[in-house]
């Protein structure tokens, strides 16, 4: 049972206190025995004329003092009722409101200029409904953004207390999750339901600039279905605070377009922007930095609501991590006006060639160096794949498996551990390779890991002649081949292949066909999936594999001829070099993502050097720094970083003695915020749209009324205070006129 109804129903049980003056009457006329004596008569004869009159003024007496008992008990009860509900029950002051606070504190709320942002005139609103609020209400707060979150999850009291809550409140740069806010305001609503009984009543005030990137979804099944619930348990009400018309421009995303970085070698990247009033903003500067230091500036023509592509080059001298920052001027949103990239620039690629036949690797060689030279920025390395146990992969950029015949368990664990890293991996299917020992080491997950090729390997084709096809050179593999038919790719004479089957649910992508409908290269990007604290499944993406259905040398041949005949001259068609190219610029890609994230992606570093200091302090955006501790494994010490709640550039320093800061990582907003289009509000519930169920226009700013409940303890006390003075006044009155 609930303390507080228990309380008010034992206080109300004292009314029967009320009946106390009547028994004392009954037990006092019980106690003494009559008797009759002279001088009696004539006191007896005097009273029986006024006795009707003193029998009324002790009914009276006798009636207040009851009355007195009676509404003293029912003010210690508390008992309140809701205007045409009757009685609504005991368990403290009816008229009490709890107040749920939302505050959308997504990026777009950041729109305004200083003082008058978005964000400040919904905590001025908040301010308002928490000042306007009765004795007595309760509020919790929470706050919108890329997750819910209760900044006071529990009613507070005191008004106080919220506003200094409210005044902490930051924006989130991201983008606001309404689905987990309509969720975490069912669930406080219900907690207070059922820990606060004296909270009678219950409304959820939003307060929000209606963005369309937010707002789309407001009407679907699931969020319905939790607003019914919600409206059955508070009235609900929204505060517009956003502008029909905005001018805005954005830089909503930055990239590498030069696979790799080495010193000296002209960096490209490409920069992306946008703005939604291009007839008030027609045009910015953007400015390129590294490390600090500008390297570059370019003009922008903007154009109303499209994406605007600008390339900027620098080169950089000396290799390392590079910071890398995009930058317009501020306008009335300065959040997506940088943007962050960490570059890494290598001495050298380092890429590792495997085969059976080492000699094979000839023309995979030439193709990925062709210079061949010390000066070059690639260094190829050519072993045996008998080797592969004995090499430390995680010092090369990207492996290459040239037609190696099997791949045994362990051997499959230290090439996953590499794509794991970030490390790219690139397959020859030829005549050696055993279909059935890829499929088993390969082509299987195992507990919380996925399989490292999303294929089935079926084995050679038939003999036959086929060509390649390009379909609409959607893929990235085939950039150079777009608009130069004659580059050889159509003319590539095939006669035997390896068949692999990609089945409906693979992440794997089909790059280039055969004729025939069959894959000809397959790409995909490794993820492993973990469980997370919230029982939900998170994925962390690896490194890319790329798949070759035929082989990088002319070795491979079709015995079931006599003489044995060649599956292909591939390896020496023009065709060759530039897709052995492309691969491995897609192979080494995922290491610029492994170093560039999203607010609350984590983060894996490895400590190089003295492995002894496994201390490092990682500096973040704002100048704070975290002390993270290494784990050894694979050889080596990693560590791990999931605070990742800044926009901007997250350095490390090992605590080891002379070690200097280190460019770890770039975090970057969802730029979907950006654009600050507001939602049709004919897709949004009318129980959620704006209107006049807010600050009430005819009532001068107030809070338009929640249904209001009758106090009866404060009416209760009233008139026990009145009762009190008729009491004395009539007990005496009636002993002067008895005296």
């Amino acid at each position: 049972m609930n303390p507080f109804a228990f309380s008010s129903a034992t206080m109300l049980l004292w009314g029967l206190a009320a009946v106390a003056p009547i028994l004392i009457h009954l037990w006092n006329r019980r106690r003494y025995r009559e008797t009759d004596w002279a001088a009696m008569k004539f006191l007896l004869a005097a009273m029986k004329k006024n006795r009707r009159r003193i029998q009324v003024e002790q009914l009276l007496l006798l009636l207040v003092r009851c009355a007195i008992l009676l509404f003293f008990a029912i003010a210690l009860a508390d008992i309140s009722c809701t205007g045409g509900s009757g009685i609504s029950g005991f368990g403290g002051p009816g008229s009490a409101t709890h107040t749920v606070l939302v505050i959308d504190q997504s990026y777009s709320m950041a729109y305004g200029e200083e003082g008058q942002k978005r964000l400040d005139q919904a905590k001025d609103l908040a301010r308002r409904i928490v000042n306007e609020a009765g004795e007595g209400d309760g509020f919790t707060l929470l706050t919108m953004g890329r997750t819910a979150k209760g900044i006071i999850s529990e009613p507070a009291f005191d008004p106080n207390d919220v506003l200094r809550e409210l005044d902490q409140i930051e924006i989130d740069p991201g983008v606001a999750a309404l689905d987990l806010t309509l969720a975490e305001i069912e669930g406080t609503l219900r907690m207070a339901a059922r820990d606060f009984p004296r909270l009678r009543r219950a409304q959820v005030c939003i307060l929000t600039d209606y963005g369309d990137v937010t707002w789309k979804e407001a009407a679907s099944q699931t969020n319905e279905q939790i607003l019914e619930k919600i409206e059955e348990l508070a009235v609900v009400r929204t505060f517009d605070v956003g502008q029909p018309q905005t001018t805005n421009s954005a830089i909503i995303g930055a990239t590498q377009l030069t696979p790799y970085l080495t010193p000296d070698q002209s960096a490209r990247f490409r920069v992306d922007l946008s703005c939604d009033n291009a007839s008030e903003l027609p045009s910015q500067v953007i400015q390129m930095l590294v490390d600090g230091r500008l390297v570059s500036q370019k003009v922008v023509p903007f154009v109303d609501n499209q994406v605007v592509s600008v390339e900027m080059n620098t080169v950089f001298s000396l290799p390392g991590t590079h910071a890398v920052e995009f930058r317009l001027d501020d306008d009335l949103l300065s959040t997506d006006n940088r943007r962050y990239i960490a570059v890494e620039v290598k001495p050298q690629l380092r890429i590792l060639c495997l085969a059976d036949d080492v000699p094979s690797l000839k023309f995979l060689k030439l193709a990925l160096d062709p210079s061949d030279s010390i000066q070059s920025p690639v260094k190829v390395e050519a072993m045996s794949a008998s080797a592969l146990m004995d090499i430390d992969l995680l010092s090369y950029d990207a492996v290459y498996l040239s037609n190696v015949a099997q791949i045994a368990p362990d051997e499959a664990a230290i090439l996953r551990t590499f794509v794991q890293r970030g490390g790219g991996l690139v397959l020859f299917l030829g005549d050696r390779v055993q279909a059935s020992s890829y499929n088993a080491a390969l082509g299987k997950g195992s507990e919380g890991l996925s399989p490292l090729i999303n294929m089935k390997l079926d084995g050679p084709s038939l003999r036959g002649e086929y060509f390649l096809d390009p379909r609409q050179y959607e893929s990235p593999l085939l950039e150079s081949f777009r608009g130069q038919q004659a580059g050889g790719l159509l003319t590539t004479p095939v006669w035997n292949y390896f068949k692999v089957t990609t089945g409906e649910d693979s992440t794997a992508e089909t790059a280039l066909w055969f004729g025939n409908g069959d894959p000809a290269i397959v790409t995909s990007r490794y993820q492993t999936f973990s469980q997370a604290e919230e029982e939900s499944v998170a994925t962390r993406l690896g490194g890319n594999v790329v798949v070759f259905c035929l082989p990088a040398s002319t070795d491979s041949v079709d015995r079931s001829l006599d003489p044995p005949a060649a599956w292909t001259v591939f390896p020496t068609w023009p065709s060759f070099p530039p897709l052995v190219q492309e691969s491995l610029s897609l192979a080494v890609a995922s290491q610029f993502d492994r170093r560039n994230r999203e607010l609350g992606d984590v983060f894996e570093g490895v400590i190089e050097g003295d492995p002894g200091a496994n201390l490092i302090e990682v500096i973040l955006p704002d100048d704070q720094s975290s002390r993270i501790e290494a784990v050894a494994r694979d050889d080596r010490l990693f560590w791990a970083f999931d605070r990742t709640d800044q926009i901007g550039i997250y350095r490390s320093k090992s605590l080891a003695d002379g070690a200097r800061e280190k460019v770890e990582f770039a975090v970057n907003a969802d730029t979907r915020e950006s654009d600050l289009s507001r939602v049709a509000m004919d897709n949004v519930p009318p129980s959620l749209q704006p209107g006049d169920r807010g600050f009430d226009p005819a009532s001068g700013g107030q809070m338009a009324a929640v249904p209001a409940a009758v106090e009866l303890f404060r009416y209760a006390l009233v008139l026990v205070m009145g009762l009190l003075f008729l009491e004395s006044f009539l007990a005496f009155r009636f002993g002067a006129a008895a005296r």
